[in-house]
């Protein structure tokens, strides 16, 4: 039988004043290394460093705590460039050179699509923040053994967002997404499914897909939008969501937009404007009394809180996995199969068939007052 560790964090440890990046090894000696391969420049830049400062910080505190079994954990970071040749190169490096024990990858689908593969050949365990299905299984749908997803898969936030969207009233839907990313498109097909499922309608005409070359956002969307559609789903990014909703306001459209984890902050600051027309999702309650606590001391230089406490909590649930099981790469993937971990994100609970964490796992459904979000309803994800 697995095992199932489980630990539960009534709240964030306090911040240590040292990170521990390498520089000393706790009395019991030895380390412990962390690769933390992240888009720190480019495209998605924002999502990178946020799941990278994340992971620092829970390593800094595992630390001050005494560090895993009294070895000191040490990180390195690794910039992917948003590019997958260069986020391989970086994992090669990472496993043969720099002989890391466990590596945190990037929370974009078309990167982890790239890497999947070569994660098969070395045998170390890695925790990633893509949240497409795909990302994690080969062509005959088997599971890597070492890759592992952080986040509720794109299925399971595909209909909590259809779902939030006909509870507010909304009917008639116009969809907008990027057709090469597989991010976005892995998001399309659970929330249409849902929609017509429930007695929404979504007109063939009114589904768009566009390539992410592709600039002008106006003259793609102005059809749904002339359509007189209720409300625009569209499952993207949060750099060209605020292309988006900059075009339907210059449109006019003065129906709804249905997003995901990425209309969250600092979306509202990146548009610059009213967003109350803006419905989103988001893995973290801004509003609960520690979570706050910890934006405010932690995250004033974070682009995207949601990501960082994502890094925060997988760093800690993979600290207890190897506190149980040791290093070995194989050992730890297996306890992280049926590894479950309470923090600010919620309940982190693995499911061994998709290396994806759906049972238990919490979602916060959110809608713009202006520029200053509003939760509406906690979403238990249970399937």
């Amino acid at each position: 039988m697995r095992k199932t560790i489980a630990i539960v964090m009534i709240a964030l440890m306090t911040l240590a004043s040292v990170f521990a990046n390498g520089s000393s090894e706790s009395a019991a000696g030895g380390t412990i290394t962390v690769g933390i391969l992240q888009d720190t420049t480019g495209a998605t830049a924002t999502l990178g460093k946020s799941v990278q400062k994340g992971v620092e910080d829970a390593i800094a505190d595992i630390n001050a705590k005494g560090g895993i079994n009294g070895k000191t954990v040490k990180y390195i970071e690794y910039d992917t460039a948003a590019n997958v040749d260069t986020a391989i190169s970086a994992y090669i490096r990472a496993v043969t050179v720099d002989q890391v024990d466990f590596l945190f990858g990037p929370p974009i689908a078309n990167i982890v699509s790239g890497l999947k593969a070569t994660t098969a050949s070395y045998g170390v365990p890695m925790i990633t923040f893509a949240v497409d299905p795909l990302c994690y299984m080969d062509n005959e749908g088997k599971i890597y053994e070492y890759l592992f997803c952080a986040q509720p898969s794109t299925v399971v936030q595909g209909q909590i967002m259809a779902e939030f969207a006909m509870q507010n009233g909304f009917k008639n839907f116009g969809v907008f997404y990027t057709q090469d990313n597989s991010y976005s498109l892995s998001l399309l097909d659970p929330f249409v499914s849902t929609v017509k499922a429930n007695g929404g309608t979504i007109e063939d005409k009114n589904v768009i897909g566009y390539n992410a070359s592709e600039t002008d956002i106006k003259t793609l969307i102005q059809p749904i939008i002339k359509a007189g559609v209720d409300a625009i789903y569209c499952p993207n990014y949060t750099a060209p969501l605020v292309l988006i909703k900059k075009a339907c306001d210059e449109l006019g459209f003065k129906g709804a937009i249905i997003t995901g984890l990425d209309g969250a902050p600092a979306f509202n600051s990146q548009v610059g404007a009213d967003c109350s027309n803006v419905y989103f999702i988001n893995n973290i309650d801004i509003y609960e009394e520690e979570t706050a606590k910890a934006i405010a001391e932690r995250c004033s230089d974070v682009g995207a809180p949601n990501k960082y406490f994502l890094g925060y909590d997988s760093m800690q649930m993979a600290a207890a996995v190897m506190a149980e099981v040791g290093t070995d790469g194989k050992a730890v993937a297996k306890a992280l199969e049926t590894a479950e971990y309470t923090g600010l994100t919620g309940t982190i609970k693995m499911d061994p068939a998709s290396h994806m964490p759906v049972l238990g796992t919490t979602m916060f459904r959110y809608k713009y007052d202006g520029t200053t979000p509003v939760m509406l309803q906690k979403y238990p994800v249970e399937k």
